[in-house]
């Protein structure tokens, strides 16, 4: 009779075990990265009431056992994964795989499903409780050293995008390849003819002899050359008449001419004065001829028409480049066509106080297909070298229209020439704007210098016994001798995990699961309280034999 109460007894309190489960459940249903438990029950010893043995005729007998009630076999939790909510908050992190958030508090080590996160008062990230989240932060770089350790994640005033001087400058765009030179030219607007004939004079024709003299020169009448210089400075000179003097012909009038100005030469074309820059692009040049005011003789010279625009097709791009104290310098280049079809030269200018020493000028020449062929520096040099005039170290920029030939950079083509700088290295300090987390737990910070780095990562751990862990409270778990030691690594590629960045990990309780359970419970707990009652009326009739 006793068994049988026993028994029932320990049916009651098991079945009661077993309601603590599921109302614990049931409780934490919307609980974050909450993982349900089940509770498996196992027989309790059992009597022997006769022992196994063999008979006289060499068969055998099974031994008789009573048992005597249940027992908890084990609480398990079912670590399988919950759905992932949306927040919108950045620091809420759901794990969508296998692995758990590593913490720490009061130096022991903790894990976690539960990511809602956040920043407290020293910039550490901490969980809910205020554990700290652990991960490795990056150097300035945005590089984490291979044989770094798990630490605590903080973002605080050392949190920047240091300065740092370019280095690399890209230069690229398309320069026209239809782009031509022109010298500027002025031209008589008289052609100088023979009086004898009215054949057109050459250079050796006496200034007497052209039809242009009504009255013979003299030695000592002059002809008066005015006019500017390509650059725009002044030209006077006088040309004096006479053999004694400055000449009589035409190609001495010419020669004097031409002693007056400076990268001009004057020559005689079908009869007509003719004045050319010796250089292309535009000009200031001009010229007028007009006679000595106290002459005898009398010469009608010419004036002079402008019948060539100077022109040196020119396209400028400019860049702000960064010195080693993070100071912005301007960097303009200017491409000029030449006369050589494939080729432009250029030249580098800055916009302040800086001082170049090298490498700021060089040629282009493209191959027939348009395509950038040599990249030339004058003096032979490979690189662009300045003081910026502010304390800062001296710059040394490598100036890249193309690192290998081709049609990557600088191009050849017919069409407008278009040139623009679209990258180059170097940066100002900047403070941390905001950041993002992507789904390998890495943070990259978004800095006020528009630049973007890697801050930290966060620290992922897998157990070989999840079930072995023991829960702590706050959503957060402890090692035990049964759960083996981590692996802590990196999501993605250590952990078969992906983290989601403004998600949560909701609680995996299956509600109708847990009323099943509940119902079986239940009926469990009557049906045991009923062996109590059932035992209790046979000791009844027992104490009533005597009577």
């Amino acid at each position: 009779m006793m068994r049988s109460l026993f028994s029932g007894v320990s049916g009651l309190a098991n079945q009661q075990l077993k309601m603590d489960v599921i109302g614990n459940n049931i409780a934490n249903v919307s609980t974050i990265g909450f993982k349900a438990s089940a509770i498996n029950f196992e027989e309790q010893f059992s009597q022997v009431l006769r022992s196994a043995q063999q008979t006289a005729t060499g068969g055998t007998q099974n031994a008789i056992l009573v048992g005597l009630g249940v027992g908890p076999g084990s609480i398990d939790r079912n670590f399988s994964q919950g759905i992932l909510q949306a927040t919108g908050k950045q620091l809420d992190l759901g794990i969508d795989g296998d692995g758990f958030f590593v913490a720490s508090e009061d130096q022991q080590q903790l894990f976690t499903r539960a990511g809602n996160f956040h920043f407290d008062g020293n910039g550490r990230l901490v969980t809910s409780s205020g554990a700290f989240v652990q991960g490795w932060m990056a150097d300035l770089n945005g590089k984490i050293a291979d044989t770094a350790t798990p630490g605590n994640i903080t973002f605080d005033a050392t949190v920047l995008s240091p300065a740092a001087a370019t280095k690399n400058v890209s230069i690229a765009g398309n320069l026209d390849a239809t782009a031509t030179p022109v010298r500027q030219e002025w031209t008589s607007t008289k052609t100088f003819t023979l009086a004898a004939d009215g054949s057109t004079a050459v250079g050796t024709t006496a200034l007497n002899d052209l039809s242009q003299t009504t009255t013979p020169l003299v030695d000592g009448d002059t002809i008066i050359v005015n006019g500017t210089n390509p650059d725009g400075s002044a030209v006077s000179a006088t040309f004096t008449y006479g053999a004694a003097n400055d000449g009589t012909t035409v190609d001495d009038l010419l020669s004097s001419i031409n002693n007056s100005f400076t990268n001009v030469t004057a020559t005689l074309s079908a009869g007509k004065i003719v004045l050319t820059d010796d250089n292309y692009g535009s000009s200031k040049t001009s010229l007028t001829l007009a006679e000595g005011t106290s002459n005898t003789g009398v010469i009608s010279l010419p004036s002079f028409l402008n019948t060539a625009v100077g022109d040196s097709p020119q396209t400028t791009a400019s860049v702000e480049v960064f010195d080693s104290l993070g100071t912005k310098h301007t960097l303009n280049i200017t491409f000029t066509k030449t006369s050589n079809a494939r080729e432009w030269t250029w030249q580098v200018a800055m916009g302040g106080n800086e001082t170049i020493s090298e490498g700021s000028s060089g040629s282009l020449t493209f191959a027939n297909d348009g395509s950038l062929e040599t990249i030339n520096y004058d003096q032979g040099q490979s690189s662009l070298t300045f003081d910026p005039g502010n304390g800062a170290a001296n710059i040394s920029l490598n100036l890249d229209f193309e690192n290998a030939t081709g049609f990557s950079g600088i191009t050849q083509f017919a069409g407008s020439s278009s040139i623009n700088m679209p990258f180059q290295d170097g940066q100002s300090i900047g403070q941390l704007n905001s950041y993002s987390i992507d789904e390998t737990g890495k943070i990259f910070g978004s800095f006020t210098n528009g630049r973007t780095r890697m801050i930290a990562q966060l620290a992922m751990a897998t157990i070989n016994n999840k079930e072995g862990l023991l829960h702590v409270g706050n959503n957060l778990y402890k090692l035990s001798a049964s759960s083996g030691l981590p692996a802590i690594g990196k999501s993605g590629s250590d952990v078969a995990s992906s983290i989601v960045s403004g998600t949560l990990e909701a609680s995996n309780v299956d509600l109708a699961q847990e009323f099943a359970e509940m119902i079986i419970a239940q009926r469990a707990f009557q049906a045991n309280a009923r062996v109590i009652t059932v035992s209790d009326q046979f000791l009844s009739e027992v104490t009533q034999l005597k009577r």
